[in-house]
């Protein structure tokens, strides 16, 4: 079984939300860890439907700790903006808010921005919230298409979401939008808790499956590695048997972490450094 490439591995500030975004920088240049995916979270960046914070002062920050972003993630779900709001002015200022994660991404040098399906309230027509968020996406799409942007399509838990929470139905919005800008993700989280394997999504979507939140799961918690009941062995011949080269995003999400966040990134790295091959 080969290993992990060094620059795979990308760090995610969701789990530093009670620190300074310095104080996370700091910590990856101590871990030695180049590569982030940005949450944009209000206590580190940031961003809403009318704008962002200082994107320039944001390059310096990272240049000074020798981090670049590969990706962004626009938090959603429990926050006001989400990808199948009922509400036609809360649709709307979602569009602006993920749009301009888009541009922020493209001014960051980053190719992908995370995107999911939101969710429609319990209840509600089916036909009518899975319209809204394929319409939605594929607006996105042209939002991120000429900025070279790509949107990385992950699926959520069944807890979280009524609209794309399982591969069939990943499959079926992939289809629907039909949007060369739309790619497709894994959250092994969300996809241990729905039975599916990394084999099954890399058979639904071959070379259209261009990232990942990879975490040890039970399967439902957001893990660290060598916290929850995921093969982390199994995981990786997956990804070797399938040549899969993007990063391996490790969004620790669960509260347990957020108190001391460091000691569980290095833990984490510790694991994951005994597959790392260059």
């Amino acid at each position: 079984m080969s290993g992990i490439k060094r620059g795979q591995l990308v760090n995610m500030n969701q789990h530093y939300r009670r620190f300074s975004l310095d104080y996370f920088l700091d910590c990856q240049q101590r871990l030695g860890i180049g590569q982030i995916e940005l949450w944009c979270g209000a206590a580190h960046f940031w961003l809403d439907h009318t704008g962002h914070d200082d994107i320039s002062a944001l390059r310096q920050k990272l240049r000074d700790h020798g981090v670049r972003v590969v990706s962004v993630t626009a938090p959603s779900m429990a926050y006001q903006y989400q990808y199948a709001s009922q509400e036609p002015l809360g649709l709307e200022y979602s569009f602006r808010y993920f749009s301009n994660a888009i541009r922020l991404a493209s001014e960051l040098g980053a190719d992908r921005v995370v995107v999911n399906s939101g969710w429609g309230y319990w209840g509600e027509d089916e036909t009518a919230m899975w319209a809204r968020c394929r319409d939605h996406l594929g607006r996105l799409c042209r939002v991120a298409e000429p900025l070279g942007v790509k949107l990385a399509m992950e699926s959520l838990r069944a807890d979280e979401s009524n609209l794309v929470n399982s591969l069939e139905r990943a499959r079926r919005m992939y289809r629907e939008v039909n949007h060369p800008s739309l790619k497709m993700m894994v959250d092994n989280i969300a996809t241990g808790a729905a039975g599916e394997s990394l084999d099954d999504w890399f058979d639904a979507f071959g070379e259209d499956l261009i990232h990942m939140h990879f975490l040890d799961g039970d399967p439902w918690l957001h893990n660290v590695w060598g916290d929850g009941n995921t093969s982390l062995s199994a995981q990786l011949q997956s990804l070797n048997d399938h040549h899969y080269t993007g990063y391996l995003v490790q969004e620790v999400a669960d509260e347990h972490y957020f108190s001391d966040p460091f000691a569980a990134d290095r833990r984490n790295f510790r694991v994951l450094e005994r597959f790392v091959e260059d």
